[in-house]
């Protein structure tokens, strides 16, 4: 499910089953990010964790069928804003395509690598009649430049590398061959910023983002609900 290995100061977690899978979020998932965080958590010293899969997904996100569930879209979410929060730096080292609840997810780490090529980032909920939570379109226009949230979140835009970039979606983009390594030597830079400090400016920062992703919102579909 998930598999956390480390370089150094910088702890790389791979999210993917295998690189055919889609890796989107399963409970099972959800639990197997939210241990690892904590064991990422629980070590000494400067660290820093970059988060990546395999295969030409990063993520394609959450399991619609799994909306009903009464903790389903609350764990998540819980999970979210721990990441968001996290007195340990957070690379994305997006290695594909990177929709809805993946990229909500990803818009939580500090910063984010994407490839080159061979991938698109897209928040298709308005597309596919999911509305937003408070707390997850909190957390987009928090993160995102209020354009970019409107292009996003309103208009499904699907990001390719290059116009990601531009748009602040992403810090950088580098061919696929340099993506882990680029991501690693970027948290390594970060890694002396751990600490407590760090996780009570996150805190203060996104403090109204955390609380609305707190509550007990449950994601639907509006053709499920007509």
């Amino acid at each position: 499910m998930t598999e956390l290995t480390r370089r150094g100061d910088v702890f790389v977690l791979d999210i993917s089953d295998t690189p055919d899978d889609d890796h989107r979020f399963t409970f099972e998932r959800i639990a197997a990010l939210d241990a690892a965080l904590t064991e990422v958590e629980s070590s000494d010293g400067a660290a820093a964790l970059v988060i990546t899969a395999q295969g030409k997904f990063f993520s394609n996100g959450l399991v619609p069928e799994l909306f009903g569930e009464a903790e389903y879209t609350p764990a998540y979410q819980r999970l979210v804003a721990r990441f968001l929060v996290s007195e340990v730096p957070t690379v994305g080292a997006l290695n594909g395509h990177c929709y809805a609840g993946a990229l909500l997810f990803a818009l939580a780490f500090d910063e984010r690598i994407a490839r080159t090529e061979r991938g698109f980032l897209c928040l298709p909920e308005a597309a596919i009649k999911v509305p937003f939570t408070p707390g997850l379109a909190a957390l987009a226009m928090a993160r995102l430049a209020p354009q970019v949230a409107h292009r996003a979140m309103i208009l499904a835009h699907r990001f390719d590398a290059e116009s990601a970039l531009e748009a602040g979606l992403v810090d950088a983009i580098v061919p696929v061959e340099e993506l882990l390594d680029t991501a690693v030597a970027r948290a390594a830079e970060l890694a002396p910023l751990r600490g407590p400090v760090l996780g009570a400016i996150k805190n203060t920062r996104y403090a109204g983002v955390v609380e609305a992703l707190h509550r007990s919102d449950k994601l639907t579909t509006m053709e499920a609900t007509a």
